[in-house]
């Protein structure tokens, strides 16, 4: 299937199943396969990310192409989601070849599998934040780097 052309319909609704699917999109459309217009249909235009200090579609755009650069082959599986009130938690399995910068550190050519968790709030059916979390130092085990180069982050 030729996953660019592919059309993908966006649940709309309230429901904490439609909240879910929606975050799953994110992971296996716009990340996976780099469905980056898809974004304008999840995330708020007052969307905040503030551990990269992110707004926006845009925002989520900005990131998704700056991890795609790193790992270009990047799948991220959705695993396990739960959702309560305005919050969805989602557990993702993330394999990916590190072909460029992450994150400060160079290109390792190696792959890596990780597990990675998003906490998103919405506003109605709209993510309005999010943060992402993972264990960063198995994954530069995995990738051989052994220095770790924190970025800084400039906040609003």
């Amino acid at each position: 299937m030729d996953t660019a052309n592919a059309q993908i319909v966006v649940p709309t609704g309230s429901s904490l199943e439609i909240r879910k699917q929606r975050i799953a999109l994110l992971f296996e459309e716009i990340i996976t396969n780099n469905r980056l217009e898809l974004a304008d249909e999840i995330f708020a235009d007052d969307f905040y990310w503030p551990q990269f200090g992110l707004h926006g579609p845009e925002g989520v755009r900005t990131w998704v192409r700056a991890f795609r650069t790193a790992f270009p082959d990047i799948s991220d599986l959705v695993q396990e989601q739960t959702a309560e009130g305005d919050l969805v938690v989602t557990r993702v399995e993330c394999i990916g070849t590190q072909l460029g910068p992450f994150r400060g550190l160079p290109p390792s050519g190696r792959k890596a599998t990780f597990t990675a968790i998003g906490i998103d709030r919405f506003r109605g059916d709209m993510v309005v934040e999010r943060s992402a979390h993972f264990d960063i130092a198995d994954l530069m085990r995995q990738l051989g780097h052994t220095e770790l180069v924190v970025p800084a982050v400039d906040k609003p």
